[in-house]
């Protein structure tokens, strides 16, 4: 039986329906040990800032000497062994999305104490291998995110930490208004932090890898979506093969497709946002993870969510892929929290930081370098905020989000899912949104229509049931009203696939308006001229 056919099917037996909704539980085996830790000798890591400006200017890397010579973040950033030693402990504060708001400074300000805590010994001190990482998204509006303006305010907020840190780039990074191109509001962002945007440093045994979003004006669809161009593809690729048997730990603004973490279905989905490089190959990151089980973590942001979902964490084969929330008040569901990761040289753990409680910390997830296991999070169950037994959509949240699927014995699925051809899934999520999904990385990718309500049904030419078992032979999707009988049907799109384009890139949309503006300007006084011309 074909896999969409096999997993609708799976997922329409209450018994199976945990197939779909583990996200990625077929790659959760069988991915074999990596080698024996291997040394990294860093040259020129602790790079100049104008040295860094320079390299990430460049037309292009080369990508074997970019895995040789990992480029430090900050200067001091990759600086080897904080005091050497089995007993050694780096720890790194990852702060998910800023969106800085002159009101909310305190809340900052606050969060930053709590993290300088939670790296310092018992007398208060940062650890000698304390670091800071964040991971995109600076400024909220009050700022004017992506401008020079905002990143000197981030930079004066980052350096109050008194550590070592480095960022990434987000997709409201890159939307400065005083700029025309990416490449401009990407370069002013190098010269302000005095880093190159896509880099690798050393952690005491770690690998610690930034990738970052280069698109929003020139993003195809969505300004939003979080684009890794090929060039930090081919260098990260060249990175993990000079270092197979080196921990790794990445950080990225979206995650990856395929990786499981709960997403926003009526925002990051529909407008085709949620995952990195959504409309370009979106499962290429999960096949790099596939082909390389030392990449041991993954930390992302982007969707404003807390660390309290069962689907938080989630983890394929020997990476755990870690969702980080946010600081401010731009969370959707009244969490404030980062991330603490704590490097030792046998393994690591990964703690909440709980802004909202006093800077309270939990131990999420801990496992030692030499597990090939794959990781489990150690969230105690009453810090959860659903049932994890429900499946991808739990929820309690109140952001556009279905309510949570009925469980009992006697229920009947709360979503039906339907093939629709060799590598594309439909599901009709609680009566709600009509979603499809990729097989391949059996991640939401579109939204269909929003299907509340209606009786959703695929059919073939002449509105025929579809014959094959993979659905392919559907030529359209009917919504059909059970109270008015009124149906809608829609077509497939130019992939051969049915999700819509809800989202096209607005920024490009705001151009033409502004052209258009002009141009009548321009015809307005020209006639206005000939007018007077005519009467003189």
């Amino acid at each position: 039986m074909p896999l969409c056919r096999s997993v609708a099917a799976a997922a329409n037996s209450r018994a199976a329906r945990q197939l779909v909704f583990a996200g990625a539980a077929r790659r959760r085996s069988g991915m074999g040990a990596a080698a024996a830790s291997a040394a990294l000798e860093l040259r020129g890591a602790a790079a100049r800032p104008g040295s860094v400006k320079a390299a990430g200017a460049r037309a292009g890397v080369d990508a074997a000497a970019a895995a040789e010579v990992p480029q430090g973040c900050r200067p001091g950033f990759s600086c080897g062994a904080a005091g050497g030693g089995a007993e050694a402990v780096w720890p790194v504060s990852i702060m998910g999305d800023l969106h800085l708001e002159p009101a909310q400074m305190h809340l900052f300000a606050e969060a930053q104490g709590h993290l300088r805590a939670a790296m310092a010994d018992g007398e208060g001190r940062l650890l000698p291998g304390a670091r800071v990482v964040q991971v995109g998204d600076l400024g909220g509006y009050k700022h004017g995110p992506g401008t020079r303006g905002c990143f000197e305010v981030a930079l004066d907020y980052l350096s109050g930490f008194g550590a070592p840190f480095s960022l990434i780039t987000g997709n409201h990074d890159l939307e400065g208004h005083e700029f025309e191109t990416d490449e401009e509001n990407l370069e002013a962002w190098r010269d302000v932090f005095g880093q190159r945007h896509y880099w690798a440093a050393e952690v005491g045994p770690v690998l610690l890898v930034g990738l970052s979003t280069v698109r929003f004006r020139s993003n195809a669809f969505s300004v939003h979506e979080v684009y890794v161009d090929d060039e930090q593809v081919a260098w990260f690729e060249a990175l993990l093969a000079a270092h197979p048997g080196r921990p790794v730990a990445v950080l990225t603004h979206a995650p990856p497709a395929g990786s499981g973490l709960k997403v926003v279905q009526g925002v990051h989905v529909k407008n085709r946002c949620a995952w990195l490089n959504h409309s370009d190959r979106p499962g290429r990151f999960i096949e790099l993870v596939e082909r390389h089980p030392n990449v041991r973590l993954w930390f992302s942001g982007h969707f404003h969510l807390a660390q309290n979902y069962p689907d938080s964490i989630t983890a394929v084969g020997r990476c755990a892929f870690v969702q980080v929330g946010v600081i401010g008040d731009c969370n959707r569901d009244g969490f404030r929290q980062s991330r603490l990761l704590r490097v030792t040289q046998s393994g690591y753990q990964v703690l909440t930081v709980d802004h909202g409680a006093g800077g309270r910390t939990r131990v999420d997830l801990e496992q030692d370098w030499d597990d090939d296991s794959t990781p489990s999070p150690v969230t105690p169950e009453d810090e959860l905020v659903c049932d994890s037994s429900v499946g991808w959509l739990c929820s309690n949240l109140d952001c556009g989000l279905s309510s949570p699927i009925d469980a009992s014995p006697d229920a009947a699925p709360a979503t039906r899912w339907f093939a629709a051809g060799p590598n594309c899934l439909l599901a009709h999520h609680e009566g709600g949104l009509l979603v499809e999904y990729d097989c391949a990385t059996r991640a939401p990718i579109g939204l269909v229509a929003d299907a509340t309500g209606k009786h959703v049904s695929l059919v073939a030419a002449g509105d025929a049931p579809p014959a094959r078992d993979d659905g392919s032979d559907a030529v359209a999707v009917l919504l059909r009203d059970p109270s008015t009988g009124e149906t809608s049907r829609i077509g497939r799109n130019e992939r051969g696939t049915f999700f819509r384009v809800f989202q096209p890139n607005k920024w490009e949309a705001k151009r033409r308006e502004a052209q258009e503006r002009a141009a009548a300007a321009a015809a307005g006084g020209a006639a206005k001229s000939e007018a007077a011309v005519a009467v003189q």
